[in-house]
């Protein structure tokens, strides 16, 4: 295990900012292959002259719009750094612009935000289910007991406990040794990352990864591409990460002899995979493992983004990018007659929700996919009976039952609907 090279994320990004700074030429390629620029308010402005203000902001601290916009409407997908001439980590340095917005005091409003995003899911998670139904743990216990994995699950994927039960049941049909850990104050700090609120991002990164090493563990298996990319990218930069980090196929991959098919699934599915995973490699991992499933044919989609990442400061770009995304995905999904359209990411999961019932196809998520195959129970997603509401109160009358017996008073509820109701879209 290497010494960690410095001894705050702040000076990673310092480093980033420096290079970015010294080696940059200003062709603008990285803005001219992002997904989300073309959407933007500043998608007349010419890529050169974008990227031109975003290393003057950097060097100089010169604020602009195009600075501000084309930092924060980042999707996370890494394209900008794959096609930097220079190998410049131009992603990262989106994130260093961001940082430095943030002490200018120049952020989007729902930015500020941000420390209430993983409370906020885990509500939304508790209207869906009941306590007897929860699965993971919320925070470490005072002895927890020594396990060869931990499940890191993160604070989006528990409002989908039909992905999440669907995965913990794949996991304990294997026979693994494991404790789910989720929700609550855990965090992997992306939410941070993505505003630029650095301190919050080491906050996170620490506390969560003091929570891993407390159960011991030889290996930390991570489902969400997001915490997959902190963990594997920054967090070792300025902290010690001693037990083995994978992301959940790649596990599953190299444990097939631990999987019983119950028959050839005998399906078709569209694949698509999420901004996020692409930078990270996690879409080739899970496409490889499906195209290990006994009969079932995939096919891979197209590369499209629902606006979900770039939603935490511009809630215009997801509301631009939306319908065309589920309306792109399903007539893919019709055209090559697949029986399931999969979305890797559950933030896209959660976007094309709302057409759920709408076509002759289903729509299912990875885990889910894999439990079937293995004869495993099918899970309900709930999120279509969110959309079915016409009000709050409707939403409040519905679930009642579910967060007053968690313990949710209904005021609290009332707090999480917003973001719950950002998805309508």
């Amino acid at each position: 295990m290497s010494k960690p090279k410095y001894l705050s994320i702040k000076e990673h990004y310092d480093d980033t900012t420096r290079q970015a700074v010294e080696e940059c030429t200003l062709c603008g390629e990285c803005v001219r292959v992002c997904p989300i620029f073309p959407v933007t308010s500043i998608k007349d402005k010419a890529p050169e002259d974008v990227m031109e203000k975003v290393i003057n902001f950097l060097k100089d601290g010169v604020f602009s719009e195009e600075a501000y916009v084309q930092s924060y409407s980042c999707a996370s997908c890494g394209r900008c750094s794959e096609v930097c001439p220079q190998g410049i980590d131009v992603m990262e340095a989106f994130g260093a612009a961001r940082i430095k917005m943030v002490e200018q005091g120049k952020i989007p409003e729902a930015v500020n935000f941000v420390e209430t995003i993983p409370g906020l899911w885990r509500t939304i998670s508790k209207l869906e289910m009941k306590p007897s139904e929860m699965r993971w743990l919320e925070k470490v216990p005072p002895k927890p007991e020594k396990t060869e994995n931990v499940v890191f699950l993160g604070c989006t994927l528990p409002a989908s406990p039909h992905t999440v039960f669907a995965l913990l049941d794949v996991f304990e049909s294997m026979g693994i040794d494991f404790v789910a850990l989720a929700g609550g104050e855990l965090c992997c700090g992306f939410p941070f990352f993505a505003a630029g609120k650095v301190e919050g991002l080491e906050q996170k990164a620490r506390e969560l990864v003091a929570s891993v090493k407390a159960f011991s563990p030889k290996r930390l298996i991570l489902p969400c591409a997001g915490c997959y990319r902190q963990f594997t990218k920054l967090y070792p930069l300025f902290q010690e990460v001693d037990f083995q980090v994978q992301y959940y196929t790649d596990f599953l991959n190299e444990n097939l002899d631990k999987m019983n098919f119950a028959k050839p699934l005998e399906k078709t599915v569209y694949f698509h995979d999420s901004c996020m995973s692409q930078s990270n490699k996690c879409n080739d991992s899970v496409r490889k493992f499906l195209e290990n499933i006994p009969g079932l044919k995939v096919i891979k989609g197209q590369d499209i983004c629902c606006g979900g990442t770039p939603k935490l400061a511009f809630f215009e770009i997801p509301g631009t990018l939306a319908p065309p995304f589920r309306e792109t995905l399903a007539k893919e999904t019709i055209k090559t007659g697949s029986d399931y359209l999969v979305n890797l990411c559950q933030l896209c999961e959660l976007t094309f929700s709302q057409s759920i019932g709408k076509h002759s196809f289903g729509v299912k998520d990875p885990p889910a996919v894999i439990n079937e195959a293995m004869g495993g129970k099918q899970y309900q997603n709930k999120w279509p009976e969110f959309w079915k509401c016409q009000s709050d109160d409707e939403i409040i009358e519905k679930f009642r039952e579910n967060f007053e017996a968690n313990g949710l008073t209904e005021e609290e509820v009332r707090m999480a609907l917003p973001i719950l109701l950002s998805w309508k879209m």
